[in-house]
């Protein structure tokens, strides 16, 4: 990179943000020739978010307002800047924090939104133990019926399916005993040498097409993972609160449906 510590902030000269637009219009392009579908995938994502309705009174709004303004437009500048573990634990802190989100509102007592929410904090909530705690039961049982139209589809029970998606949103950020790294890092190490850190080049050569091919369909696929988990979770949300109105469930349930399409096309090129 051009930019040092000596020259940021003198006028004329690059600086960070710069280096990282020039970055981004650089990825832009191999994404678009190579995986076009993955920006398609996040702008559907932060849609999803952006047009969940603001209901007063709800945690859940509150969370909603909270990932949007931090976290849902730089999704896509992580994935053009190639910084995959900004990516990842950019999916996994949404998906994490619509669960808390959920819980609040539904399992801890009290009148204000926020209060609900820093007990559900305070009471070390996890995603397991919604998915496979005790205490948790009678939610669960609440939650799986609220998205029981799915089971055919998800081939398992809706909530031990995002409990499972929000461990694959976690796993390539895990580093494997004995070697140093995790998996985000090796597979970056196969395509452009570097460890992942605030950004890489997706600039590839004769031979290095097929290696970055894979890194973006891996990155396609956790996209579409987490709009389909964050969309079921909304959806049990507005059906057991009944806070919004049938139009809006049935706007979610449309996302849904598409996010399971794309997410079951996005395997099938992993497969193949």
């Amino acid at each position: 990179m051009r930019w040092s510590d000596e020259d940021e902030g003198a006028e004329g000269s690059p600086t960070l943000c710069d280096d990282l637009d020039d970055l981004c219009r650089l990825n832009e392009r191999a994404i678009m020739a190579l995986r076009p579908g993955l920006l398609d995938a996040l702008d559907a994502m932060m849609e999803d978010l952006l047009g969940f309705p603001d209901v007063k009174g709800y945690a859940m709004s509150e969370v909603v307002s909270a990932v949007v303004s931090t976290y849902a437009y730089e999704s896509i500048r992580s994935a053009l800047r190639c910084s995959l573990p900004s990516l990842y634990l950019g999916l996994r802190l949404t998906l994490g924090s619509l669960l808390v989100g959920l819980v609040a509102d539904l399992a801890v007592r009290g009148p204000a939104a926020e209060a609900r929410l820093r007990r559900a904090l305070e009471e070390g909530f996890s995603p397991r133990d919604l998915a496979r705690g005790e205490a948790y039961r009678g939610l669960r049982d609440r939650l799986n019926e609220a998205l029981g139209w799915l089971r055919g589809e998800l081939e398992a029970e809706p909530i031990d399916f995002i409990y499972r998606a929000y461990v694959t949103l976690s796993r390539p950020l895990q580093v494997a005993p004995g070697r140093g790294k995790g998996a985000l890092a090796e597979a970056m190490d196969d395509v452009v040498g570097l460890p992942p850190s605030i950004g890489s080049c997706l600039d590839y050569g004769e031979g290095e097409e097929g290696a970055l091919r894979g890194l973006l369909r891996r990155m396609h696929v956790a996209v579409d993972l987490a709009r389909l988990s964050n969309g079921m979770v909304l959806y049990a949300w507005g059906y057991l609160t009944k806070a919004v109105d049938e139009e809006a469930l049935e706007d979610l349930r449309e996302s849904i449906e598409e996010a399971l399409n794309d997410l079951r096309d996005a395997r099938r090129d992993e497969e193949a």
